[in-house]
């Protein structure tokens, strides 16, 4: 038994000190870079080595309707610690459409979500660098990359009032996302959006292709809720694209391998103990700090969605207004950018608590 619980500790501690993030921030050039686990930032790099690329193609679809962020990144990306250190690493693009998908008491949000995954690179035959001793290489390293992109095809309705908001998901059961165009499904939503507005979208972590921006570009993506049908005609024609032979996935096969992830390892795994990992220090006061800057972040993001989306289809009485807000969400959405760049990395500043 004595035995047993030692060997038991002893996977913990290694275990510990591996983890995975989701990122398109980093590239294969990081490869060997030290990692610190407790800040989640990088290091210099203390270990080179042979990079070998695995083949490992795969492709997944799903319906995600209704979900909080949080709910967002669990289905998606998975979680480390909660999602804390998920966001921390995760580069503005991936945390943007992280917010940008995701429902609030304002916004309804359902999507398609293509996971498309293109392998992945590892750094072996690993050996330390000459003058390791002089830097500060953390305690891990960054030793694979993952490829792949996660497509999402979005309708959103935004809301003028909480109010409407709760009339609508109380009333509506349906699906807003690819479903039948029948007259009495269409008429239902529109009696009950009716303050509303309708868009449609698409977002990535990596470029989108070409054929999906046309299309989106050349049809019709906001629509008052009182008049959904041009909207209703754009989704069509996205399904189309998304489930026909020659759509999507065989635009997605032919673009260049985009970074999704990475896995870090601990020294001791790769054999290299001269780089002894410290005790890793957990901070739970810096976990609070970094919930409370991403769920203001994310609020920012989804109300300068919804600023943009009732300037698209005001009329000549609701443009100045509309266009107020956009301004005042955007100015927002600017210093909430500048106190998240600060905060995930520095959350002991005073401007951070």
């Amino acid at each position: 038994m004595r035995i047993l619980v030692s060997l038991l500790i002893l996977c913990c501690s290694f275990s510990v000190f591996s983890q995975r993030y989701y990122t398109e921030s980093y590239t294969q050039a990081d490869l060997g870079r030290g990692f610190n686990l407790q800040s989640h930032t990088p290091d210099a790099k203390c270990v080179t080595g042979q990079v070998r690329y695995h083949s490992a193609m795969s492709g997944e679809l799903d319906y995600l309707q209704r979900l909080n962020a949080t709910q967002v990144r669990r289905r998606t990306f998975g979680e480390v610690h909660g999602g804390v250190n998920l966001f921390i690493i995760a580069g503005s693009v991936s945390t943007s459409i992280t917010h940008r998908n995701s429902t609030d008491k304002l916004s309804l949000t359902s999507q398609l979500h293509l996971k498309f995954d293109e392998g992945y690179s590892t750094l072996e035959n690993r050996q330390l660098v000459a003058g390791y001793e002089n830097n500060d290489c953390g305690n891990s390293f960054i030793y694979q990359l993952d490829y792949g992109r996660d497509v999402f095809i979005n309708t959103r309705l935004h809301f003028r009032s909480e109010a409407d908001y709760k009339r609508f998901v109380t009333k509506i059961k349906i699906r807003l996302l690819f479903f039948k165009k029948t007259i009495t499904k269409v008429k239902l939503i529109e009696k009950y959006a009716a303050n509303a507005v309708l868009s449609i979208d698409a977002n990535s972590s990596a470029p989108l292709p070409a054929e999906l921006t046309s299309l989106l570009n050349n049809n019709t993506q906001h629509c008052r809720g009182s008049d959904i049908t041009p909207c209703l005609t754009t989704l069509q024609r996205l399904s189309d694209y998304v489930f026909g032979n020659s759509g999507l996935a065989k635009d997605l096969k032919v673009m260049e391998k985009a970074p999704r992830g990475i896995t870090t390892r601990s020294y001791e795994e790769s054999g290299h103990y001269a780089l002894q990992s410290q005790s890793i220090k957990t901070e739970p006061q810096y976990d609070f700090i970094w919930q409370k800057i991403e769920s203001r972040y994310g609020a920012a993001v989804r109300r300068l969605e919804r600023a943009r989306a009732f300037l698209a289809i005001a009329n000549d009485g609701e443009l100045d207004a509309a266009q107020l807000e956009v301004e005042r969400a955007t100015i927002l959405l600017s210093d909430m950018e500048g106190i998240r760049s600060v905060c995930m990395t520095s959350p002991w500043l005073a401007q951070c608590s």
